[in-house]
């Protein structure tokens, strides 16, 4: 491809809720719109349960489809676009998009990139599909992961590329809720944000999601512990946030503190995954490395002056503009599928990236 041809991307996911998948996926597709590529998202298959994702598409306007409205197979769906637009880039996300999309790549050649998401082992039948999907990673033309605990699990070369979000529309928080955000299952630890804050009965602490967990936690919550639900629209609810906890056993870079941080919200986080490569603890957020010293950040912020805590603020916001933004890392991305592209031109490969 030379430096002009234009590119036409397809984002391959399989979705049923909506996680972190699925907002990297959505942000992708908004900031592959806002540089004027052609995107399409192609869903797997069209559930019983209306996929979360589909209606933000929606929203947004941008194009989406089900390989399963196509064809029995999906794998026969796919190659068949493929036939009719043999130049597009196929971009996976998921192990089953992975999986499907490096099939029809080897049937056919197509050029197909795969980013891997999950830093934790998952367990029972998902876990051999991971296997499959990390250890035929040499098929893709290129492979991504969102964080250096991810790319060590891939016996391939990758590439790291930050996760990232569309902050333009961002406004700043004028909330003071001390919140915890995302799934509620045992590696994002909403146990310990109940232990935490059974350590301040003083404060009042919320939880916005579902999952598994759900039912536990509710038992298990104190009083000044107030649990939401899930929540189609987070748009609304961050600009009542004033401190993220992010307490998980596992991580990449969580989109959720991407999201925090470009409100200028305080995230208070375990040292785990890529974090600390997005905080630096005491200027733009705080680190901690056990769950109980999560009380001992909650004194310090209460001690702090407006002026001290605004400029914490403020660092979070520049840190994800300049780095970890759309505007940031889609010029980025799409140099590295016109690179992609020469690559599948050729023959199948493994692509010789350095980490």
């Amino acid at each position: 491809m030379s430096s002009n041809t234009r590119i036409d991307v397809w984002l391959v996911i399989d979705s049923l809720t909506f996680g972190g998948i699925e907002t990297y996926v959505l942000e992708l597709a908004k900031g592959l719109k806002h540089h004027n590529t052609s995107v399409e998202v192609l869903l797997i298959k069209r559930y019983q349960q209306r996929s979360p994702l589909v209606e933000k598409l929606e929203k947004e306007a941008l194009p989406y489809q089900y390989l399963s409205d196509l064809a029995t197979q999906p794998l026969f769906a796919l190659i068949q676009k493929i036939k009719h637009s043999p130049t597009t880039l196929i971009h996976a996300h998921g192990y089953k998009a992975s999986l499907l999309s490096k099939c029809a790549r080897v049937l056919t050649g197509a050029k197909q990139i795969t980013t891997y998401h999950a830093g934790e082992t998952p367990t029972g039948k998902v876990w051999a599909y991971d296997f499959v999907d990390r250890y035929t990673a040499f098929i893709s033309a290129l492979s991504l992961a969102v964080s250096e605990k991810v790319s060590q699990k891939i016996p391939a070369t990758t590439l790291r590329l930050n996760n990232f979000i569309d902050d333009s529309k961002a406004c700043v928080s004028t909330g003071e809720q001390i919140a915890f955000v995302g799934r509620l299952s045992h590696e994002k630890g909403p146990d310990r944000f109940i232990r935490c804050a059974k350590t301040r009965p003083d404060l009042s602490f919320h939880i916005y999601g579902s999952g598994p967990l759900e039912a536990e936690i509710s038992q298990l919550a104190p009083q000044n512990v107030q649990l939401h639900g899930h929540q189609s629209n987070m748009d609304v609810v961050w600009k009542h946030i004033g401190a993220l906890i992010i307490c998980s056993r596992f991580e990449g870079l969580p989109m959720a503190a991407l999201e925090a941080m470009s409100r200028g919200c305080i995230v208070i986080a375990l040292r785990v995954g890529d974090l600390p490569k997005l905080i630096t603890s005491g200027q733009n957020g705080y680190l901690v490395d056990t769950a109980a010293q999560i009380a001992d950040v909650l004194r310090t912020l209460e001690q702090l002056t407006d002026d001290e805590r605004q400029k914490i603020s403020q660092q979070a916001i520049c840190t994800v503009r300049e780095q970890f933004s759309s505007s940031a890392i889609i010029p980025k991305l799409l140099q590295l599928y016109k690179e992609s592209g020469r690559q599948s031109d050729s023959h199948i490969e493994k692509n010789t990236l350095i980490k």
